[in-house]
């Protein structure tokens, strides 16, 4: 399966609880086998992405570089309405292109920037996003059990950096208060948020007692949410998301209509963090002519806390 197929969809099933045995032809028809597909995200000032392009393969078989990687492929991108025509060129990684000209170019909000590829057999896919404004969660608090009063506000990366993962006001208790994010709205279709426990090799914080060891195996340390809208500006953190000890960092993206609208039409993903719940489409929305995977693009704020189990 591909890579950005594989982090979208398995982050999802972690979130919805959702059994990872559904068989990878239920996403791609027998027809996709061959067809290009395209992993390219972009993300407000950051630099343009390195862009993997490849052909579907065989449903439950491993993906081989040497066999799925689209090689030798004329890649541009092009910035509406004024900007550069960017090239990329290919890179020794099989598959894998970079920019070439304008490579410190970095992405900017509410900007369109289009896909053109060429491949060697001459077969054409396009694709074209729009990027969201700039974004940024005006403030984490801990609520108290009830979600009534705040407790505390969190310190940030921008107040503190690295050092967040210290401080007094991010040492969470697990399952003790509501984390909540705050934030302006926007005008972007929705959000999708990614969780990181950064320490590898630190422990359990759930000991559920119908768990088998082999329950414990399959539990994740980065996991991603359905799409979600949060009409009110406001999301909190699932306690159920959490499984180990130690830092945690939290990724808030919003995502332009492309992004979204893959996430949203992935089939079988339980309610977002804002409560929305995706209905079921047989094959996923891709926005990409010529082709399938996804040329998406966001605005993305972080904050980083430290988990302790109960006492």
């Amino acid at each position: 399966m591909m890579r950005w197929l594989a982090i979208i969809i398995f982050g999802l099933w972690a979130i919805s609880g959702c059994s990872t045995d559904r068989p990878a032809e239920d996403f791609f028809a027998p027809s996709d086998i061959g067809t290009l597909v395209v992993d390219g995200l972009l993300i407000v000032d950051q630099p343009l992405p390195m862009i993997l392009l490849s052909r579907a393969t065989m449903p439950n078989t491993a993906y081989d570089p040497r066999v799925g990687a689209e090689r030798d492929a004329t890649i541009t991108v092009y910035v509406h309405p004024d900007g550069p025509l960017v090239e990329y060129g290919e890179t020794p990684g099989r598959g894998a292109y970079v920019p070439v000209t304008h490579d410190t170019l970095e992405v900017q909000p509410e900007t369109t920037y289009e896909l053109r590829v060429t491949t060697a057999k001459g077969e054409t896919v396009r694709a074209t996003t729009t990027t969201p404004e700039r974004f940024a969660v005006s403030e984490w608090v801990l609520l108290d059990d009830e979600g009534a009063n705040v407790q505390r506000r969190l310190r940030t990366y921008d107040e503190l950096g690295e050092a967040v993962y210290g401080a007094p006001e991010n040492q969470l208790v697990y399952t003790e208060g509501l984390l909540e994010g705050r934030f302006e709205r926007g005008d972007g279709p929705g959000f999708h948020i990614g969780i990181l426990s950064l320490d590898l090799t630190s422990d359990f914080v759930i000991d559920p007692e119908f768990f088998e060891e082999e329950d414990f195996d399959d539990l994740q340390r980065e996991i991603s949410s359905p799409a979600f809208e949060a009409p009110e500006g406001m999301v909190r953190l699932p306690w159920f998301t959490i499984f180990f000890e130690g830092r945690y960092k939290i990724r808030m993206y919003s995502v332009d209509e492309n992004w979204y609208e893959l996430i949203l039409t992935l089939p079988e993903f339980g309610p977002g963090f804002g409560g929305e719940i995706g209905d079921y489409f047989e094959r996923p929305s891709f926005n990409v002519e010529g082709g399938i995977g996804l040329f998406g693009s966001a605005s993305v704020d972080s904050i980083g806390f430290f988990v302790h189990p109960r006492p």
